[in-house]
């Protein structure tokens, strides 16, 4: 996608200063409106995405880019982090340190916060599903608006739009499109600092840079090798990812106590 090319949006993100990447910390951020309507949901090319059929999803709104350091940092910052409300009953209990922590000592912060919130516009990455699921909810109570995470299908609808492309811009990878291993940044970059990873909605960086949670599930098949535990999935590729894994109906699965720095979420807020 040439500069030419490019919707007016995209043009302004590319241009603006750092600081009004996300607006006011703590922020929703910009919202993308994605219609309600059936879509193709799935592919052939690898098992857990079978079988490629017809979803209908109903009308919602989705954040432009993943959620920032600076956003999460807000959470932290409010000193409301360690609140029981925010949390599901599976999560407060990850979070009082029972249950596999999976390498992690700390569970009041990101994996390697320290190092983290010095980019605070990176994407915040090092978060397990129960602490996006906690963020979601204080935001919800901080703004008077239901924010969540989003449906897998939900998902998958906002990034390959309603004509089943296999990456959010089309047909054809381009390894300048998006941070994945092809681009070879070798790590996160700021959200939308690649302005061809656009979706048909206008959503950015859901082919790369960082994979993120989803609401959704999954039953591993009897001769798949995971963790006992539930199982949940993260969408999008990131720059850990090839091409392959940054299609935009691949599954990465995980335990939701799991954490990655190239693993991050991005958020869901109800209509108006």
């Amino acid at each position: 996608m040439t500069e030419s090319q490019q919707p007016d949006f995209i043009s302004d993100w590319v241009k603006r200063k750092p600081q009004d990447a996300t607006q006011t910390p703590g922020s929703i951020g910009l919202l993308r409106r994605v219609p309600s309507g059936p879509f193709m949901m799935g592919s052939r090319f690898h098992f857990r995405e079978a079988p490629r059929r017809e979803v209908r999803v109903a009308e919602f709104d989705m954040v432009l880019v993943p959620v920032t350091v600076a956003q999460y940092a807000a959470f932290l910052e409010s000193r409301q982090e360690g609140d029981r409300r925010w949390w599901s009953e599976a999560g407060w209990a990850w979070r009082q340190g029972i249950g596999n922590g999976w390498g992690r000592t700390d569970r009041t912060q990101p994996d390697d916060w320290s190092h983290r919130q010095s980019d605070s516009q990176n994407p915040v990455t090092g978060v397990t599903f129960y602490e996006a699921e906690a963020y979601c909810n204080w935001l919800s109570a901080m703004k008077n608006r239901a924010v969540r995470l989003p449906a897998e299908e939900e998902w998958e609808k906002a990034a390959r739009g309603d004509d089943s492309r296999p990456w959010p811009w089309g047909d054809d990878f381009s390894p300048e499109n998006a941070n994945t291993c092809e681009r070879e940044a070798g790590g996160v970059l700021p959200v939308g600092s690649c302005p061809g990873d656009v979706s048909p909605y206008q959503l950015l960086d859901m082919a790369g840079n960082v994979q993120e949670w989803t609401t959704g599930t999954y039953r591993p098949a009897p001769d798949e090798n995971f963790p006992d535990s539930e199982l949940r999935v993260a969408k999008g590729g990131s720059w850990n990812d090839t091409a392959f894994g940054a299609r935009t109906s691949y599954r990465h699965i995980y335990p939701p106590g799991y954490h990655f720095s190239f693993l991050g979420f991005r958020i869901v807020v109800a209509m108006k």
